[in-house]
């Protein structure tokens, strides 16, 4: 197996009923770069670290095979965005993912669903990178079109013009390449056009780095997102642990233009 495959099979083997630690720790050991995040993770301020750990197995029996799997999977879309040279849509999506999943639980979802809507929440900038690596000046093109009150059907059928495909489309074929569950390729497939509440809660997930991400093509902001679900008085907690995970996951010393706009409180908000 390539370093690909052995994310998505950390993360499969994670996330069984009953998984095995010791297996999970073999696999991790053969992964360097998920390693590193790993135990970074483990000994963080995130989880309340109070002695550190050195080694794979202490830092999963730490965390748990759940968080494990998901740091597999952050590493993963690291790897997608570093392969497309635009390195910050791996922080937006990752606190998007994770805003998501918090979400789902504040609308008592299932853990299934609650992890479907963080895995979707995270690969929801992979067709944005495909499309920026077949074309460096995607990001900035998009920025600028939804910058001039194009709507979000309006891009998305400009981008069909100019490379064949969506970016919407272009997530669904890499996750389908990767054979990722069903839901999440189809909440992928769907986060421009929400129907149900499961639906609703991946996009208000998304729109937590919305106005200040190129990534992003609809400008919504959080607050009206959270206020549609009835959850208004919980924005500043959620896109405060969005970025708290981000950045406990992913280490990085400078913030992102996103993570420093999320770590201000939000006007208005309670």
């Amino acid at each position: 197996m390539d370093a690909t495959e052995r994310k998505l099979e950390l993360w499969r083997l994670a996330g069984e009923n009953e998984p095995d630690l010791f297996g999970v720790a073999a696999l991790l050991s053969t992964i360097p770069d998920a390693v590193g995040s790993v135990i970074r993770f483990a000994n963080s301020s995130y989880v309340g670290a109070v002695y550190p750990v050195s080694t794979v197995l202490d830092a999963v029996v730490r965390i748990g095979s759940r968080h494990v799997g998901a740091v597999a999977l952050a590493s993963l879309n690291r790897e997608v965005a570093d392969r497309y040279e635009v390195p910050a849509l791996a922080e937006d999506a990752l606190a998007a993912g994770r805003a998501a999943r918090h979400i789902g639980r504040l609308m008592e979802f299932s853990q299934r669903e609650r992890e479907t809507l963080f895995v979707a929440g995270l690969f929801s900038s992979a067709g944005a990178a495909a499309l920026n690596g077949e074309d460096a000046g995607y990001l900035v093109w998009r920025a600028n079109q939804w910058a001039k009150g194009l709507s979000e059907d309006q891009i998305l059928r400009r981008e069909l013009m100019a490379y064949g495909r969506d970016h919407a489309l272009a997530a669904v074929n890499l996750l389908d390449e990767w054979n990722m569950p069903t839901q999440v390729i189809e909440a992928v497939s769907a986060h421009h056009a929400p129907r149900s509440r499961f639906d609703l809660a991946l996009w208000a997930g998304m729109t937590v780095v919305s106005a200040v991400s190129p990534a992003r093509c609809h400008d919504v902001p959080f607050s009206a997102s959270m206020l549609e679900l009835g959850l208004e008085g919980h924005v500043n907690a959620v896109s405060t642990e969005a970025v708290r995970y981000a950045d406990a996951v992913l280490g990085d010393p400078e913030r992102s233009p996103v993570t420093e706009q999320l770590s201000k409180p939000v006007a208005g908000a309670r």
